[in-house]
């Protein structure tokens, strides 16, 4: 089911979709940070997804005819951003956290990227984590763009709230996956990847991404959730995939989510047939074949200390072919890059 995004307006370059349930505490510092943008031309859609404390009265209390206040009964981030894209009117879709927070610039270089890389339809600008209510000054830096290879590195590289899409390339995927308490942003890039393969980076932090008490990342929240189902719609998407073994960036993403503590929580029979039959027959043999099979034997010796420093091994090894095979390709392609005379790859 594609997500259905509303016909652009030529007269609105961005649609911002920031999204809230029982933020009342932090929502103004998110909305602020929209209408403070040096970018003026954008419209802002908030959906309040049935929050149950002030977050209503937050969102009503800003006078600016530039927003567009949704309300819908709670259900969930991917059923709120899926609301927004379809009142979207922008020739580019940004979303926003209602926790985080952009700097002034962010639309402002997402707008430059596109002008001059009219070809590229996604950017991210880089975004740094804090926690909350610690919203760190940047390093003074020119901005500057590259353009990287979703696959190899360029999903390690973005968070919602660091993400700019063509309205007419959201308007290509599939909904976001509504029902999913965790992950459903993983599983949105990795859709991304059907319609380009391609998104660019700015070299400056455009967003935060603030952690709150109680968040997915702070005290990893949702590790009770079977992996097999934590995992199901990524593993479909990866065998979808024509050149899966080289898909570094999206190995990594899998891999992360196989951590002891949620492995010991399988049956054994169910743990080895899901380890070598839904995941090792993906991974690139050549590359992570010996710290795999060590992780693999440390699952089934059942020893914790040994498994946490078999997947530590295990997953400092996918992102250190992450970070070589993209640094390969740009440098293989650097040659084209000069005789057309501009910096992408």
């Amino acid at each position: 089911m594609k997500s259905n995004v509303s016909q652009p307006d030529d007269g609105i370059e961005f649609s911002v979709i920031l999204i809230a349930y029982n933020l009342e505490s932090c929502l103004g510092k998110a909305i602020h940070a929209v209408l403070k943008q040096e970018f003026k031309n954008f419209e802002l859609i908030i959906v309040n997804d049935g929050s149950t404390d002030g977050t209503l009265q937050v969102a009503m209390s800003f006078q600016d005819t530039r927003i567009n206040v949704i309300c819908q009964e709670n259900g969930g981030a991917s059923h709120a951003r899926n609301t927004g894209l379809k009142a979207a009117r922008g020739k580019y879709v940004a979303f926003l956290d209602g926790d985080d927070y952009w700097y002034p610039d962010h639309l402002q270089m997402a707008f430059e990227f596109f002008r001059k890389h009219p070809g590229v339809r996604a950017y991210a600008a880089r975004y740094a984590w804090a926690q909350e209510d610690n919203i760190p000054c940047r390093e003074e830096l020119s901005c500057s763009f590259v353009v990287r290879k979703l696959g190899l590195r360029g999903l390690l590289a973005i968070h919602t709230s660091s993400v700019v899409l063509e309205s007419s390339l959201a308007a290509s995927l599939p909904l976001w996956e509504v029902g999913k308490k965790y992950g459903e942003d993983v599983l949105y890039w990795m859709r991304l990847m059907r319609e380009t393969d391609l998104i660019g980076l700015g070299n400056k932090t455009g967003s935060i991404y603030v952690q709150r008490e109680g968040s997915a990342m702070h005290d990893r929240a949702y590790g009770d959730i079977p992996v097999e189902h934590l995992l199901h719609g990524l593993l479909k998407e990866w065998r979808l995939m024509p050149r899966r073994q080289w898909m570094f960036a999206v190995h990594f993403l899998i891999v992360r989510e196989l951590w002891p503590e949620r492995l010991l929580n399988m049956e054994r029979e169910d743990r080895s047939r899901f380890l070598q039959e839904e995941i090792g027959v993906g991974l690139n043999i050549w590359m992570e074949r010996s710290r795999w099979n060590a992780y693999v034997e440390a699952c089934e010796q059942e020893c914790l200390a040994d498994m946490e420093k078999a997947f530590k091994k295990l997953l400092s090894r996918v992102q250190y072919w992450c970070v070589w095979a993209d640094r390969v390709e740009r440098w293989c392609l650097r040659p084209l890059c000069v005789f057309i005379g501009k910096r992408t790859l």
